[in-house]
């Protein structure tokens, strides 16, 4: 049940800041309302010191890039410096109902869900581009502070077809087994599509897909992560990124896995759709192949096609991808080089489950 505030508003400060991440509803059990998923996070914007920070400067020599790449740098770099802020509640409004949300942690992230009735969403809806519903919200301030955060949620039916796709190196060049080159893409150069994939994605939105967009990029990047699919033309889809802190990742001296990450968060998007079908598209630079193979073992009516990116040369025979796949039905995953590939069999497995 959801619980409505009326005078609740946001704890957060005038020199403090907010993103909503967009996000998903779905049907409460009873079919009579939606469960509407929020999360975002509260962080102080204020970095004087970026330009003059030790830090960087050891950053920079380290990855041995030059002038040119400043601007790159600079804007991608300063979310990883704003201090995310612990403890602030959070008050949404959708519509002219408020809810109070969530409290923000100790990395200034927030998430939780609020249900509303069907009549009152019915009354809200806006299209997408390319398909699909959505309903949009907004943080509730103190009376005198005139700044305005939205967000923007899909409404996904029950029934249907969904794809969950990676983002590096699935929709954008990142070169993830290269740890220079990855660093270079992420921060100091222009973000470029996998050719063919937003043409791809958009037939699938068409076609009815929903999409949810699984990476491990750390929440820091969202903006130009979103700003990209934007320009890019990639459809509209709720975003899951990965917590992040330099003092926790400094001590661990390594990226860590994204396996047991994608999973805790898959699982949630899955379960909150069990009569909907889904599609997994990833690549073989990580493990997207180890957990979606996972999934189509123990989901096999659900998940109705993998489709993994070969950006080594793998094969259908390569020892990794026969483990990753074992135990499935081979006629369920594809491993490809080229978006071309893919891109009638996709759609049309899109279109007929959709139907």
């Amino acid at each position: 049940m959801f619980r409505t505030f009326r005078r609740n508003r946001s704890t957060v400060g005038r020199d403090e800041q907010i993103v909503l991440y967009p996000s998903f509803g779905s049907r409460t059990e009873d079919g009579k309302g939606w469960t509407l998923l929020i999360q975002g996070s509260v962080f102080d914007p204020r970095i004087s010191w970026i330009h003059r920070s030790p830090v960087m400067s050891l950053i920079k020599r380290a990855m041995r890039f030059d002038r040119s790449a400043e601007d790159f740098f600079r804007q991608r770099m300063r979310q990883f410096l704003m201090p995310g802020l612990r403890g602030r509640a959070v008050t949404i409004a959708i519509g002219d109902r408020e809810f109070q949300v969530a409290e923000s942690d100790y990395m200034g992230l927030f998430r939780g869900t609020v249900e509303l009735d069907d009549e009152s969403v019915s009354k809200l809806i806006e299209p997408i581009e390319f398909g699909g519903r959505s309903i949009g919200c907004q943080v509730v301030l103190a009376r005198t502070d005139q700044r305005k955060f939205s967000g923007r949620l899909q409404l996904i039916e029950p029934t249907g077809v969904s794809i969950i796709s990676d983002v590096d190196d699935t929709i954008k060049h990142s070169n993830v087994s290269n740890r220079r080159d990855l660093f270079r893409n992420t921060f100091t150069r222009r973000f470029v599509p996998v050719t063919g994939m937003p043409e791809l994605y958009r037939d699938c939105a068409i076609a009815g897909a929903a999409f949810h967009f699984v990476s491990g990029s750390p929440w820091q990047l969202y903006e130009p992560l979103h700003e990209f699919c934007q320009a890019e033309g990639y459809p509209f889809g709720s975003f899951h990124l990965k917590r992040f802190r330099f003092r926790e990742a400094a001590r661990k001296l390594r990226r860590s896995p994204q396996k047991a990450y994608k999973q805790l968060a898959i699982e949630p998007i899955l379960r909150a759709f069990p009569k909907r079908h889904f599609v997994l598209i990833g690549d073989s630079g990580e493990q997207d192949a180890d957990i979606y193979g996972h999934f189509l073992r123990e989901l096999p009516d659900q998940i109705v096609g993998v489709f993994i990116r070969a950006i080594r040369g793998e094969s259908r025979n390569t020892e990794r991808i026969q483990a990753a796949f074992e135990g499935t039905d081979p006629t369920k995953w594809t491993l490809y080089t080229e978006p071309a590939e893919i891109q009638t069999k996709v759609a049309q497995l899109v279109a007929r489950v959709s139907s």
